[in-house]
């Protein structure tokens, strides 16, 4: 049995999103032989203790190491709050309990103790939300990259993007995590490739067109390109005038637009049992992401997928195999990509048994866990290396 210490944002104790629903599908379906403790258990049965902070009501560390690491960390977070690194905090932790190997899943992280070897997951974001979600320019980003990097070096945490050669592991969700990697001059050749992974599908779509129906499935409307949804039917309804758009996930529907059906807030079950398995495409205009669950989970269900040709999205949506790519932005080649979808069943059904079977064989959960079993195993070998996590 391989005990795992999961650091990583965990259901009930960080903001719902794709990377607490990666933690979540690990522990639902660890890979064979693993055991997961979270972080909110380690630190709950003392396993894992907050390194020493100045933070206000924490009271001074004693002695002079501490104190100093506890200034360094006040430093650090001052740094980062005038905006001159990433906004991520960094976790420091001192490992007390014996575990085989730590899996730090896009959380930074210092550790201290008895650590184990160190593997690293990560969706390969941080560079697309800096430009596509908050606008700064690549230039930029890249300085404050590089600036990122210095300081993780000197300081000795692991960053899953300025230090994966820190990590006796690192594994991104989509290969674009190697190129990103190589522009910051790091070795590509420690990094891999393995799947954040999704269940299996419940039911096949039948890709009946009757009617035609597309699908959206995003929490956040506005960025995953939930109105760019909206042009594409009213375009598209003028040829096939009784197809529709279902939308799930935004709370708060846009009431009074013909054709669209919104289903507010549904759980992976609900989607699952009840929503993909009746859609015949699935459109993804986002404009910022990195490698949407949800895509993968329409696939799997063998519904082709129209989407951008951007973030980690070319890596699973393979152009004119299991959908169609376009150019960001360009809504007027979105319309023309799901036209020529619907206006072909027989191509559109081809896609459809296509992406399930590429899910299968390359994005699912068996998969990642192949993937990751081989990474912990890997990572089990005591030897020392030069860059290795810090110990105290």
């Amino acid at each position: 049995m391989i005990r795992c210490l999961l650091l990583a944002p965990t259901p009930g104790a960080d903001v719902e999103n794709g990377d607490v629903q990666y933690c979540r599908d690990l522990l639902d379906s660890p890979p064979p032989g693993v055991e997961y403790v979270t972080y909110p258990e380690a630190l709950a049965s003392g396993e894992i203790r907050d390194m020493p902070s100045l933070r206000k009501g924490t009271g001074l560390p004693r002695g002079l190491r501490p104190l100093g690491w506890a200034l360094v960390r006040s430093v650090v977070h001052g740094i980062r709050r005038s905006g001159m690194l990433l906004p991520d905090p960094v976790h420091w932790w001192e490992i007390v309990g014996e575990f085989d190997v730590v899996h730090s899943h896009c959380f930074p992280v210092r550790l201290t103790g008895r650590v184990p070897p160190v593997v690293v997951t990560d969706s390969a974001g941080t560079f697309w939300y800096w430009t596509a979600a908050q606008g700064r320019s690549e230039r930029d980003v890249w300085k404050l990259l590089r600036r990122e990097r210095r300081i993780a070096q000197r300081i000795g945490y692991i960053h899953p993007t300025v230090t994966p050669a820190s990590a006796n592991r690192t594994l991104y969700f989509v290969a674009q995590g190697r190129g990103l990697a190589e522009r910051l001059a790091i070795d590509g050749s420690c990094i891999q490739v393995a799947p954040a992974g999704v269940p299996d599908a419940t039911a096949q779509a039948p890709l009946a067109l009757d009617p035609p129906t597309l699908l959206f499935v995003a929490r956040n409307f506005e960025v995953k390109g939930g109105p760019a949804a909206l042009d594409v039917l009213r375009a598209v309804r003028r040829e096939f005038p009784t197809c529709r758009l279902v939308v799930a996930g935004p709370t708060t529907p846009a009431p009074g637009i013909e054709g669209v059906a919104w289903l507010g807030a549904k759980s992976r079950a609900e989607l699952y049992a009840d929503v993909y398995p009746r859609a015949d495409l699935f459109l993804y205009p986002t404009t910022f992401d990195c490698a949407p669950l949800v895509v993968v989970e329409a696939m799997a269900h063998g519904v082709p997928v129209v989407a951008p040709r951007a973030f980690g999205l070319p890596d699973l949506v393979q152009h004119g195999t299991t959908g169609l790519l376009v150019e960001p932005g360009d809504t007027g080649q979105l319309t023309r990509s799901v036209l020529a979808l619907l206006g072909d069943p027989d191509r559109l059904r081809r896609m459809g048994s296509a992406a399930a079977d590429d899910v299968r064989s390359r994005l699912s959960i068996a998969v990642r866990n192949e993937k990751l079993l081989a990474a912990y195993q890997v990572g089990r070998r005591p030897a020392a290396r030069a860059g290795a996590p810090p110990t105290a």
